[in-house]
């Protein structure tokens, strides 16, 4: 039995169209046309809350979880939604399990979802991690001489700044980036507790921006806490292929599955602007300029042959 769950994302003002996308999507879907859905409110306006309360959602505007000084913070309210993440089962009581999705991702397939509780449910850290036949490289290294070369990985980076110990930045350094846009746990795991510790350590020197990615690493790789990594499509941030016959985006390899949660990572000005298209490959390698948001294919596509 997988319990009960909640999914929940959150935003600002700015961010409240693509909340309203991720629920419409959800609902969408017959397994979630009553599912529970919690958003962080990080700046919402009265009227966007009372909007998404409307349909059904749970809002809930937390404090700031941590002590951020005024200069770092630099008005950057949003940024409530990042550090909130780490303590779900806090603001949304009541629920076996917290799926927390990107409000800047929407769900095509439900067993995307799925496959999250069931993570969830074998008492580990469901989550996506970014390498694999998806990523261009796995890190970067700038090279001095001879042959020698300096790790610039993610985690290298943002657990040096934030004053981790050498053996610390050493153990991160080639370890993947657990992509926290979507992820599923027990409301009772003790990773609870480790990532909100991790948080406070990482957040008096590091960035406020990549907190929550650094702490669920110091939880994984540094505490050892079991974590269940899901495929990429669980939690898909490119590159891009689509479907013309089926009309949905897909896996952008053999063998081409649909996608179940389509994350929009890195893609600002579509997130900014819905009538922002991109060129998406199909199966044949012809060209179509799409939207990647929810609804995607709303806008009329552009197809041209591949050169």
């Amino acid at each position: 039995m997988l319990g009960s769950f909640i999914v929940v994302t959150g935003g600002d003002s700015r961010y409240c169209p693509l909340i309203r996308e991720l629920i419409a999507s959800l609902r969408a879907l017959k397994p979630a046309a009553d599912c529970p859905i919690g958003v962080i409110d990080a700046g919402l306006t009265a009227e966007q809350t009372a909007e998404l309360e409307g349909q059904g959602a749970v809002v809930v505007a937390p404090p700031w979880p941590v002590s951020i000084p005024a200069h770092k913070l630099r008005n950057r309210i949003h940024l409530k939604a990042n550090l909130a993440k780490l303590h779900l089962p806090t603001y949304f009581p009541g629920y076996d399990t917290v799926i927390w999705i990107d409000a800047d991702a929407w769900v095509q397939d439900w067993e995307a979802v799925e496959m999250l509780r069931r993570g969830a449910a074998l008492n580990r850290f469901a989550i996506v991690a970014q390498f694999g036949r998806f990523s261009e490289t796995e890190l970067r290294l700038n090279w001095l001489f001879g042959g020698l070369a300096r790790v610039r990985s993610i985690l290298y980076k943002n657990s040096s700044r934030a004053g981790l110990t050498t053996a610390e930045c050493r153990a991160l350094a080639t370890r993947p980036t657990l992509n926290a846009g979507a992820y599923a746990l027990k409301s009772d795991a003790p990773h609870w507790e480790a990532f909100q510790r991790w948080q406070k350590r990482v957040l008096r020197k590091g960035r406020l921006f990549t907190s929550d990615q650094l702490a669920m690493a110091g939880a994984i790789y540094l505490d050892g806490l079991p974590v269940e990594l899901l495929p990429e499509w669980c939690n898909y941030i490119g590159p891009w292929r689509f479907d013309p016959e089926r009309r949905e985006l897909v896996e952008y390899y053999l063998p081409n599955r649909r996608l179940g949660i389509v994350h929009m990572a890195g893609e600002d000005a579509m997130r900014a602007d819905p009538s922002v298209l991109r060129p998406v490959l199909d199966m044949r390698d012809r060209t179509h300029q799409l939207s990647l948001r929810y609804p995607a294919w709303s806008a009329v596509e552009r197809v041209t042959e591949a050169v």
